[in-house]
């Protein structure tokens, strides 16, 4: 018997209403990283469009590097600097959530799918605000990592 899963639009709705009760939305930068295959880009765009259904004005952006200096001078900072108040730029790309770059990001999502997902996992809880399960990318599925 087939599972009912949540559409993609209704489970990054409900992300993107998790970070604005977290961080809020004033000029906002979220990281996306991700499991070698993943589709980092789909993600982000969804991302996008779940904060425009809270009304909150996003946009995405690839990573030029992942490069702390690079991301910080090209990407973060003109993103602040350029405009004030409401607003949310999330950022996708391969190592984003390195050591040195994971203190970027207001937020963060990690995203893998079944095959190899534990291969990075243990760092990835501790670095990550959230971990999305894209396997069924139709239907992805936020992960509740907790010990509990």
């Amino acid at each position: 018997m087939a599972r009912w899963a949540p559409q993609e639009t209704d489970t990054m709705a409900a992300i993107a209403g998790e970070v604005i009760a977290q961080v809020g939305t004033n000029r906002t930068v979220v990281g996306i990283d991700g499991q070698d295959g993943t589709d980092l880009e789909r993600v982000a765009a969804a991302l996008v469009g779940g904060f425009q259904q809270h009304g909150v004005s996003a946009m995405a952006a690839a990573a030029p590097s992942a490069d702390l200096d690079v991301l910080r001078a090209d990407v973060v900072a003109p993103f602040r600097t350029t405009g004030a108040g409401e607003g949310v730029l999330v950022v996708h790309g391969q190592g984003l959530l390195a050591t040195g770059t994971r203190n970027l990001w207001r937020w963060s999502l990690w995203v893998e799918q079944e095959d190899g997902r534990l291969e990075r996992r243990a760092d990835v809880k501790t670095a990550a605000s959230a971990v999305l399960d894209v396997t069924d990318p139709d239907h992805p599925r936020r992960e509740w990592n907790d010990a509990c």
